[in-house]
């Protein structure tokens, strides 16, 4: 019996250290306040595509901004106006669908698509046909699951509805009558274990879990917590959460009662961490934090 409990408990500590313990070592930084290439204003997202590009949805500046996994400047996507392939105020994108990509063009009120070379798809905005309940208007962020279905949070309304793989509306939820899954101020979206929506809430000083037919699964909420806003899901049972309010990123797993804070080892503290992504690179776990007009790169290490 005592042998048993001690496995359990040898077991619990590994598990823990794995997922919770993260420091990150910062490697370099990047960026300013400004319009050039490498310049930013008010950054709102990062995303990695499956092709190892870095994406920096530089809103101020209503553009994308492309960079290799090394930092160095890639291209430039965008530009303010109301036609395709432009924006005005962008605020996050969805790079994991194995096809295309999706930007959330608040607004303009539209998503747009592109392929993975980043050549201009197609727009999909609101239609006036649809029920009253599946309209939107400014898209805060948007995800797609592995079935090809479109979450699109809509900031009008602070609800998420979901699009089936032709465009159609399906469902709708987190809107004010949603219970203990009502959302208050949301900024983005993520999937979580390839089974649930993640959604972050300001409002709320947390991160709300969803399946995808919209039922409300649970509350992380921390004492911790003062804006989290940026989300960054791991292929295992493991989120990560930028908080600008708290100038911290946490760590969180889906049975997790409470959220750990990174270990940051950095040349200068955070300001306002708005989002963050990790990636594997060159044998490494890399993570790279979205903080003002920066971009700080590092490695991730679990705590010995």
């Amino acid at each position: 019996m005592f042998k048993f409990l001690f496995l359990i408990l040898v077991t619990l500590f590994f598990n823990s250290k794995s997922l919770f313990s993260q420091t990150f070592v910062e490697e370099f930084r990047l960026g300013q306040e400004g319009q050039q290439s490498g310049q930013f204003n008010r950054p709102l997202a990062l995303a990695v595509s499956q092709d190892g590009v870095l994406f920096v949805v530089d809103s101020g500046n209503n553009r994308l901004q492309l960079f290799d996994l090394e930092g160095h400047f890639l291209k430039t996507v965008g530009g303010f106006g109301f036609e395709a392939d432009q924006f005005d105020f962008p605020t996050d994108i969805w790079t994991k669908s194995l096809i295309n990509i999706y930007v959330s063009d608040y607004n303009n009120q539209r998503i747009q698509r592109y392929d993975r070379q980043m050549n201009y798809i197609a727009q999909f905005s609101s239609n006036p046909n649809w029920p009253e309940e599946f309209q939107f208007g400014q898209t805060l962020s948007c995800a797609v699951n592995s079935q090809n279905d479109l979450f699109i949070l809509d900031h009008q309304e602070n609800k998420v509805i979901k699009f089936n793989r032709n465009g159609q509306p399906e469902r709708f939820f987190g809107h004010y009558d949603s219970g203990p899954g009502e959302l208050s101020e949301p900024v983005q979206l993520d999937l979580f274990l390839n089974n649930y929506l993640l959604v972050s809430d300001i409002g709320r000083k947390a991160i709300v879990m969803f399946d995808f037919f919209g039922n409300f699964i649970k509350l992380f909420s921390d004492s911790q917590f003062v804006r989290p806003r940026g989300l960054a899901c791991t292929k295992d049972d493991l989120f990560f959460v930028a908080d600008e309010g708290a100038k911290m990123i946490f760590s969180l797993t889906s049975k997790a009662e409470a959220a750990r804070p990174w270990n940051l080892i950095l040349q200068q503290p955070l300001s306002s961490p708005a989002d963050l992504v990790t990636f594997s690179y060159k044998k490494a776990t890399r993570a790279v934090i979205l903080d003002g007009h920066q971009l700080i790169w590092g490695r991730l290490e679990l705590d010995q």
